[in-house]
């Protein structure tokens, strides 16, 4: 048996802790122990549905403090000296920079360090933010051994900006995976949560700047005049639900536009809407956008990650642009679409998690043993 550890900042299901909880479970159902080290207390119930299974050891400090956290992770980690890991998985820069020290002072073992880049730093960060993430690559990238880009982009912008990196590690381009049996069996468990009754589009993810759902509100707002019996549904919460809500009440569209916060299960709502729309401004890749497409025949997004433009199917508009984005969306609701689900489930079956790892096990077997 083979033993892996996932290491993240708190319980929430951004685009990185679904892609690492997805690993977990990959692992899970395969008999493996999976140890998750959280570096926040319980917050959501996000990861309570790997309880089920017993080898699934989930470790949750009592501080809401990520610095304190950190602390506490190094010393839970000194007390698996003496498991040998397998595999270790991160998802954020901090994180990886943080596991990359405990590494260096011998506090655990793994064999293999496998780092996934979740956005384009040097694209999304600037001034002091920009230099603590630098302050990572330098303090803790060195112990990886294969670190993943979502998208070619985001290497490039990587190796632009940080060329050294080239000669500490293997960087790879594998593309986000999707749990293909999760999402063919996705709303069976919510029967209790049924879709609205009248016409919407949807877009879901934390309300938070980079996410874009203040241009959405505008296109919307210039799409109601030619669809008027359509209405907004943006799932998620965050720190911009204030302005969002001023917004909306600014566009006197209060009723129009509605914010119901964090729902359990995304799928049952993208399945039923006349559209889904992706509207961010940066993403490392968006993965709501593949739950989309697995569910939703009209799927628009904007450029915001590289790789959107090669999915065929995806009506696709410029990033931080109203003008592009209603076009789009107004073009997508103009044509039947028919035809995509057939080309969206090929492309989901590409990314299918299996085969993600498979890619990795491969990269990493071709390298000498430490």
């Amino acid at each position: 048996m083979n033993n892996i550890l996932i290491v993240l900042f708190n319980d929430s299901l951004g685009g990185a802790e679904q892609y690492l909880k997805m690993v977990a479970e990959f692992f899970l159902k395969k008999e493996q122990e999976v140890y998750v080290i959280f570096l926040t207390k319980k917050t959501t119930k996000g990861w309570e549905e790997l309880e089920r299974y017993s080898n699934f050891k989930p470790f949750y400090p009592r501080t809401k403090n990520k610095f304190l956290g950190g602390i506490v992770a190094a010393k839970r980690c000194r007390t698996y000296r003496n498991i040998h890991f397998k595999y270790t998985f991160t998802s954020h820069v901090h994180i990886t920079g943080l596991v990359g020290v405990l590494l260096k002072l011998n506090l655990y073992r793994t064999k293999y360090f496998v780092a996934r880049e979740s956005t384009s730093i040097f694209k999304r960060f600037s001034g002091i933010k920009l230099l603590l993430f630098k302050l990572q690559y330098k303090l803790g990238y060195a112990k990886i051994d294969l670190l993943i880009c979502q998208s070619e982009f985001m290497k490039q912008q990587l190796l632009e900006n940080l060329p050294q990196l080239a000669s500490k590690m293997q960087i790879e381009v594998i593309e986000n995976p999707v749990d293909t049996e999760r999402i063919n069996n996705a709303g069976l468990g919510q029967t209790n949560l049924p879709a609205p009754k009248f016409d919407y589009m949807v877009s879901a993810g934390r309300l938070i700047e980079e996410k874009g759902f203040d241009i959405l509100m505008e296109a919307f707002a210039r799409l109601k005049k030619n669809h008027q019996n359509l209405r907004l549904i943006i799932l998620g919460e965050g720190k911009l639900r204030a302005p969002l809500e001023e917004q909306r009440k600014n566009l006197d569209l209060d009723e129009e536009i509605l914010l119901p916060g964090f729902v359990p299960n995304v799928y049952h709502y993208f399945r039923a809407a006349q559209i889904c729309v992706v509207s961010s401004r940066v993403e490392g890749f968006p993965n709501v956008l593949l739950q989309m497409m697995s569910q939703n025949n009209n799927v628009v997004s904007t450029l915001c990650a590289g790789g959107i433009e090669k999915i065929d199917g995806v009506y696709t508009a410029l990033p931080n642009d109203v003008d592009s984005l209603y076009e789009a969306i107004v073009d997508c609701l103009g044509n039947s679409n028919s035809e995509m689900g057939a080309k969206f489930q090929r492309e989901l079956n590409s990314r299918d998690i299996s085969s993600f790892m498979q890619k990795i096990d491969s990269i990493l077997e071709k390298q000498p043993i430490k």
